[in-house]
């Protein structure tokens, strides 16, 4: 755990919309009007939570719609207002269609160190059916532009079980990316969101799935590919080559600090939580006629922060630490899960090592079935 704040800037807009995607966003570009809603937003937050800062993260929607001078002026308020150690790793998503040569060359000098591109798939028919703007090629110049222009800490996101892909498909995908010059890989099923064009098309029966042989054939490449490359899975959906890991994402699974500005981000500091409400509109008159973001808060009862404490801990490589459970909550975890931890124990869930409690091979497979033996809320 860190004292040190992770601040989330949320730039909800995109050019179109993925139809998996269920994330709040805006069919538009970002305005300057909103960015100056983002920096009042920093000025009265930075004053609250007068902490220094060790990860910064530009999350969309699309942060690379913004002009190369609204991320300036975005990027000189987060140093402002911030107490940004020197050494903070500062993300930025990309979309491929926006990674030229003079957009990467300006986000580098205004201190973007490590990129997460949404490339998805090496299947130029799987994109096309899933919404997404550019093609294979697109996303591989892209990759390879950001490399030549000085970034060394590039993550990429792929997905599997799309509609019409084969274990197969995936496999390729996941070849092709090993020998891009990548160090880190966000891999993530297809979830049928509400209120999604997919989810519509599942409802009418309209979307073809893979079976569930082919969807384990495809789970099980992902599992064994990338660790063939050198890559460790440190997370049940990230892999990282040694050393780079996703340092802000670490913070949500720790239960660290974390700050969210924009409309629809979120944040959490204790057991305090909470969302600036959606709506881009909304946020910009609020903030721009000098009031605050509206938001919906809530405060987590010491069974809620336990049970979201033991799932995103399992979530990682190393699991929960019994020592640092036992201080955070006052006694050995036992305590309350004495019975759920030998049951999964014995069925080969859940490894018990080293002082930690950690998720095995399988439990890593049915990860939602060992999640839910977690859950105690009801009991407050």
């Amino acid at each position: 755990m860190t004292d040190a704040l992770g601040l989330y800037i949320h730039i909800p807009y995109c050019r179109s919309r993925c139809a998996y995607c269920g994330f709040y966003s805006a069919a538009a570009v970002p305005t300057d009007d909103y960015v100056e809603a983002l920096l009042r937003e920093m000025a009265q937050e930075s004053v609250r939570y007068a902490m220094k800062v060790d990860t910064v993260y530009l999350g969309g929607g699309t942060p690379s719609a913004l002009t190369a001078a609204q991320l300036a002026r975005l990027m000189d308020g987060v140093r402002r207002y911030f107490a940004v150690e020197r050494d903070a790793e500062i993300t930025m998503e990309m979309n491929p269609c926006d990674m030229t040569g003079e957009y990467l060359a300006a986000a580098r000098d205004l201190g973007v160190n490590r990129l997460s591109v949404g490339v998805q798939s090496h299947d130029d028919r799987l994109l096309r059916a899933i919404g997404r703007r550019h093609t294979a090629a697109e996303a591989e110049a892209g990759v390879r532009r950001a490399f030549r222009a000085g970034f060394r800490n590039i993550s990429i996101d792929l997905m599997y079980e799309l509609p019409g892909q084969t274990a197969e498909d995936f496999a390729r995908s996941l070849r092709w990316a090993m020998h891009l010059p990548v160090q880190h890989l966000s891999i993530y099923s297809l979830i049928l969101e509400e209120g999604t064009q997919m989810a519509q098309l599942a409802r009418r029966g309209a979307l073809p799935r893979p079976t569930e042989e082919e969807s384990w054939a495809m789970y099980q490449a992902m599992c064994r590919i990338p660790l063939h490359y050198g890559f460790e899975r440190y997370e049940i959906s990230s892999f990282a080559r040694r050393g780079f890991r996703s340092r802000h994402n670490e913070k949500y699974w720790r239960l660290d600090p974390y700050l969210g500005l924009g409309p629809a981000a979120c944040s959490r500091i204790g057991r305090a939580r909470w969302q600036v409400l959606p709506g881009t509109h909304r946020y910009i008159r609020a903030l721009l006629s000098g009031g605050e973001a509206p938001i919906e808060r809530e405060e987590l009862t010491e069974a809620e922060e336990m049970e979201e404490y033991c799932f995103l801990h399992l979530r990682m490589r190393e699991g929960i630490p019994r020592a640092d459970f036992a201080v955070r909550y006052g006694a050995p975890i036992e305590t309350w899960y004495g019975e759920e931890l030998r049951r999964l124990k014995e069925e080969k869930l859940l490894r018990d090592e080293d002082g930690r409690l950690a998720l095995t091979a399988r439990g890593a497979a049915l990860g939602n079935t060992v999640f839910e033996a977690f859950l105690r809320s009801d009991e407050e």
